[in-house]
């Protein structure tokens, strides 16, 4: 019998409405409360000022806020999953948005460490999320590429915000320091731009309206996304719990906790560190730490590309944790000895250690079926991102005595450990190729 192959172009599949309306607003809201999470690494030094603590302390603040952002992981990949996401965005954009906010208002400590909390709890669910609306609008062939594209947020967010907040810091008006500037400014973002994302995204090509999608992308959606339902997964288990206990699940959610310790380690006391092996002030440290981020921008590009041909994704996770381990191995040999070679090294490690975050999504969407994802999304990123707590108080405590140095090799150290795990992990060599026997032989 004649082979009947789908009519559907290149351009077709990848030049419309789901990359050009789609992907843009998820990457944005996500930049904006990204930028809410990680922006304290700028307030640290004025923090210290106002209220007179250590950088233990200041690491357990910027840590406590993933203790909050735990809990509403699962729950709300479980909704977004069986019902609307977009609502999901709105709800936890507002709040977002709102302690974001309050944390340049607050006058102690303890209160600083209740809103930090209640961001990460507000935060928490907004990831599960998203990958629920990728998974929905992006078929498996393209979903190494987009999630690839949506991580981005990790390099634009810091890239863009880098200049702007070290400047906002750097300044002063109305008699209040410019980390609490920074805080109030900031925070606004994600409260206003989540009502716009809930009025333009739409959850499932089916509830998109035909003007917005056209009749060709929407069957060309879900004809992939049927296929994709079909096709058998490596983790068969109706049970969040029990695919939770399963062996590549627990191996690939310990590489990645592994890798969150060092990625939050490096990017909460990246300024710090900066300021540490030079003499620069606040406005040109926003400059010099955006560096590394552009070049992790890049890494993520080149990353998402390979991440579609190749399709190891055990292969280049394990390259690319040893190349961010053995990165900050030499910014930490290097020290203040040379100041721009320092740079580059931090640069090749965030370069590596941002890219692994969309192979690490992309491989957990291989293992398990379309409807249990959102909830082992949420599982996956609570548990992983712990290492958000640890990694920023371990460098805080491990630089309390002045000893930049003892960080970075403990991170350095994080990021082999977290390349060995990965190696008990079973994934399938191409998964699209998968994909694509069973797309023929239905045909």
């Amino acid at each position: 019998m004649k082979e009947i192959i789908p009519t559907h172009s290149k351009h077709q599949r990848r030049g419309s409405y789901r990359w050009q309306v789609i992907m843009p607003m998820l990457l944005i809201m996500y930049m904006f409360a990204f930028v809410d999470r990680t922006n304290i690494s700028f307030a640290m030094t004025g923090m210290q000022e106002t209220f007179t603590i250590t950088t233990t302390v200041s690491g357990f603040i910027s840590g406590v806020f993933f203790f909050g952002y735990m809990l509403l992981q699962m729950p709300a990949g479980h909704l977004a999953s069986r019902s609307s996401a977009r609502r999901n965005v709105l709800i936890l954009g507002i709040f977002t948005g709102i302690f974001a906010t309050l944390q340049g208002v607050v006058n102690n400590v303890p209160s600083l460490i209740v809103v930090r909390f209640l961001l990460g709890v507000a935060e928490g669910g907004m990831l599960p999320t998203m990958y629920v609306l990728i998974s929905n609008w992006f078929p498996e062939r393209e979903r190494g590429r987009a999630t690839s594209t949506f991580a981005l947020y990790q390099t634009l967010a810091p890239l863009l915000m880098s200049p702007i907040s070290g400047l906002i810091v750097a300044s002063a008006w109305f008699g209040f320091p410019g980390w609490r500037w920074m805080f109030i400014s900031e925070g606004l973002a994600p409260l206003v731009f989540s009502v716009i994302f809930y009025l333009v995204v739409p959850d499932h090509p089916t509830k998109a309206k035909s003007k917005k999608l056209g009749d060709e992308e929407r069957r060309y959606l879900l004809e992939e996304l049927d296929i994709e339902e079909n096709k058998p997964k490596i983790i068969q288990e109706n049970s969040y719990w029990k695919a939770a206990l399963n062996p590549n699940f627990i191996f690939l959610t310990l590489s990645w906790g592994a890798m969150v310790i060092g990625n939050y380690g490096v990017s909460m006391w990246l300024p710090v560190i900066i300021k540490g092996i030079s003499e620069y002030g606040y406005a040109k440290i926003g400059i010099i730490s955006a560096l590394p981020w552009l070049a992790a921008t890049f890494g993520m590009i080149l990353t998402g590309i390979i991440n579609d041909k190749w399709g190891n994704k055990r292969s280049l996770l394990f390259i690319l944790e040893v190349i961010a381990g053995v990165g900050l191995l030499s910014t930490a040999l290097i020290g203040t000895s040379n100041f721009w070679l320092s740079i580059i090294f931090i640069s090749i490690t965030l370069m590596a250690s941002a890219s692994a975050t969309a192979v690490y999504l992309t491989a957990l969407s291989e293992l398990f079926p379309a409807n249990m994802l959102g909830g082992l999304t949420g599982i996956f990123s609570a548990i992983g991102n712990l290492g958000g707590f640890f990694g920023p108080f371990i460098v805080g405590a491990l630089m309390s005595g002045g000893n930049k140095i003892a960080g970075l090799l403990f991170l350095s150290g994080i990021y082999i450990i977290s390349a060995i795990l990965i190696i008990f992990v079973k994934l399938s060599k191409k998964s699209t190729d998968v994909a694509s026997n069973l797309k023929h032989a239905s045909n």
